[in-house]
């Protein structure tokens, strides 16, 4: 009997599921603040090579396709690393963040009505682009002066906006925000979320860390960044349907796999990043 079972057994999906996060937070946050550079992009670079995993095991029916797929994205994100200059970055956090907007029209599109099956080879290109370009925004603000703290504060618009739309969702959910593709996810949990990160932003603003930036301004891309995050967790839900799977894997009682804890940070880190760059937070070195 696996751990995630056993449980699930033990307790309520609710609290393994708070449980199961308040250990990941836990583990975030002692990675964030204390390893220094070189030891959190070498974690940031093997949790990628698990969301690749997941992520390649839904797109590739071939076992040799999927490792050909880890090594490209690697060598991706190995480009994006060396290749890309300091006055690059911020043009590099726009096209993704306009890429993310199309495919947020395609999930508009496809809301109530999935339609077929997007063809391997794309969903394959997808991983192959969004996965690096989620590990080089994160390593990119966690190597600012004032980093950490901006990427910490990046992560809990999304596990606030995730955690209220989630309970939101159960206590007052109606009406359907994507059914063909999410069917618990509700108008009533997308307005519980944002919400919260409003309450979130209201809380930052009185920070020294955002003490030169307008209120007005932090809150409209935090609720950006939340909005994001939410496509993130419909696209990679999508993922899951056209492989015909209810989770991406079984690492993280209550949770599934990486894929399905951090779908929606894969979307928001980029604009994050975009955020910071256009209110004069990093300085790109």
């Amino acid at each position: 009997m696996n751990i995630s079972r056993h449980m699930t057994q033990m307790m309520t999906a609710t609290q393994v599921r708070i449980l199961t996060g308040l250990g990941l937070s836990a583990l975030g946050l002692m990675v964030i603040l204390m390893f220094p550079e070189w030891a959190f992009i070498a974690f940031m670079s093997v949790m990628t090579l698990g969301l690749g995993f997941e992520w390649f095991r839904l797109s590739c029916a071939a076992p040799v396709g999927r490792a050909v797929a880890l090594l490209l994205m690697s060598a991706v994100g190995a480009v994006l690393y060396l290749a890309v200059s300091p006055g690059q970055i911020p043009w590099l956090a726009g096209v993704t963040t306009f890429g993310w907007l199309l495919l947020m029209g395609g999930l508009w599109l496809h809301r109530k009505n999935a339609g077929s099956r997007r063809p391997a080879w794309l969903r394959t290109l997808l991983g192959l682009l969004i996965l690096p370009l989620f590990w080089f925004s994160v390593v990119e603000i966690h190597r600012q002066e004032t980093g950490p703290w901006l990427l910490i504060f990046g992560v809990m618009i999304v596990a606030v906006a995730d955690s209220l739309a989630y309970f939101a969702g159960r206590a007052f959910g109606r009406y359907k925000l994507a059914p063909a593709l999410s069917p618990g996810k509700t108008l009533e949990g997308l307005v519980g979320g944002l919400v919260g990160v409003g309450l979130l932003t209201a809380i930052g603003a009185v920070l020294p860390l955002f003490a030169s930036v307008p209120s007005w301004q932090l809150a409209l891309w935090s609720m950006g960044v939340a909005l994001f995050s939410v496509a993130g967790d419909l696209e990679e839900s999508r993922l899951k349907r056209e492989a015909g799977v209810k989770d991406s894997g079984h690492l993280l009682p209550g949770h599934g796999g990486l894929l399905d804890r951090l779908d929606g940070q894969l979307a928001a880190m980029p604009v994050w990043l975009l955020a910071l760059a256009q209110m004069s937070f990093l300085t790109f070195h």
